[in-house]
C-alpha cells in the first residue's frame, strides 16, 4: 500500500499505519550512494525494515511498484511496506525526500562476502541467480515500459539526473527514439541502417522483467543462498537483450571486475552490435 502525505484522505486506521512508518526515519545507515540512503530500523513490534530515502526530485513512484510486482510474482525482491514524500512545510510545498520502507532482507552484500567463498559455494550462487534471471524472461508484458503501461527509467542516461522514456508499443519505436541520442551523424547513419535486421520482431510483442542493475551490490546472501535482489530503481519490462546490454554497457564501469565475467556467464548473452549499439547511445555526462 502506498502513501501520500495528505491525511485529510485517509482513514484513522491508515494515518495510524503512515505514522508508525514515518517513525521509521532513522537508524543505522546500511549504505549511502549520492542523494540515496538505506537505513535499518524496526517497527513497533521489533520487525526488522530497511528504510529507503531518496531526494524527492530523484524518486520515481514506480520503483515501488516494480518491486512489489517482482515480489509477488516469486522473485526475491523485498515486500514493499509503505512509499510517502516527507519534509512538508507550510512556506514550502514541495517534499524535500521520498521514504520506500521494505522488509529488512537478511545476509550481506555479495561484494562483501563473494572473496570468502569457496569455488563450490560461488558456483551455487550463480545457479541460484541464473534461476532469478529464468523467473524473471517468464514475467512479460506487451509494451516497453513499468507496470500499468507508464514510463520508466531513460535506461541509457548514466548522468544520475532523473530522466525518463517511454512508454514504447514496440521495439521499432524505442529504436527510433533511442538512435537521437547518438549525436554522431555518420554514427547514426550507420546504426539507422543495422537496427531493423537486429531487432527480434516478435508477434505479440513481448518485453520482459529487468532488473537493470545486477552489480554484486545488490545481491544479498547469507548461509551460501540468496535472500534478495535489492536496488530495483532501473527496473523496466525491456526486449531480452537489455539486461546483458546494461550490464556490460550501460553499467560497464560499476562492475567490479571479477563480478562481471560471472554475470555473462549467468546472463543470456545478447549479440555483438547490440550491446555496441547501446553504448553507442549512453549518455555519460551533461551535454
Amino acid at each position: 500500500m502506498y502513501y501520500d502525505p495528505c491525511f485529510e484522505t485517509l482513514t484513522i486506521k491508515e494515518r495510524k499505519q503512515v505514522e508508525e512508518l514515518q517513525s521509521l526515519v532513522k537508524g543505522e545507515t546500511i549504505c549511502e550512494e549520492g542523494f540515496a540512503r538505506v537505513l535499518e530500523s524496526k517497527t513497533e513490534s521489533g520487525k526488522l525494515v530497511a528504510v529507503n530515502v531518496k531526494d524527492f526530485y530523484l524518486f520515481r513512484r514506480s520503483d515501488a511498484a516494480m518491486m512489489q510486482y517482482a515480489h509477488n510474482n516469486g522473485i526475491l525482491a523485498p515486500r514493499v511496506l509503505g512509499c510517502w514524500d516527507v519534509g512538508l512545510q507550510r512556506t514550502v510545498m514541495e517534499p524535500h525526500n521520498t521514504v520506500m520502507v521494505t522488509d529488512r532482507v537478511p545476509g550481506q552484500s555479495l561484494d562483501k562476502i563473494w572473496h570468502s567463498l569457496d569455488d563450490l559455494q560461488k558456483k551455487n550462487i550463480e545457479v541460484q541467480l541464473r534461476q532469478q534471471i529464468q523467473k524473471m524472461r517468464e514475467l512479460n508484458q506487451p509494451y516497453i515500459g513499468r507496470i500499468g503501461n507508464e514510463m520508466t527509467r531513460d535506461v541509457f542516461d548514466c548522468t544520475g539526473f532523473k530522466r525518463d522514456m517511454g512508454p514504447f508499443a514496440s521495439e521499432k519505436s524505442f529504436d527510433a527514439w533511442s538512435l537521437k541520442k547518438i549525436k554522431c551523424p555518420i554514427s547514426r547513419v550507420f546504426w539507422e541502417a543495422c537496427l531493423p535486421s537486429m531487432r527480434e520482431n516478435k508477434e505479440p510483442p513481448r518485453f520482459v522483467l529487468t532488473h537493470g542493475n545486477l552489480v554484486a551490490d545488490n545481491i544479498m546472501v547469507q548461509d551460501g543462498q540468496i535472500t534478495g535482489i535489492v536496488g530495483w530503481s532501473w527496473s523496466a519490462f525491456l526486449p531480452e537483450y537489455m539486461e546483458y546490454a546494461m550490464a556490460t554497457a550501460v553499467h560497464r564501469k560499476r562492475m567490479q571486475d571479477w563480478w562481471l565475467p560471472v554475470l555473462k556467464r549467468v546472463l543470456e548473452p545478447a549479440g555483438y552490435f547490440r550491446c555496441k549499439y547501446v553504448s553507442a547511445a549512453c549518455v555519460r555526462t551533461l551535454k
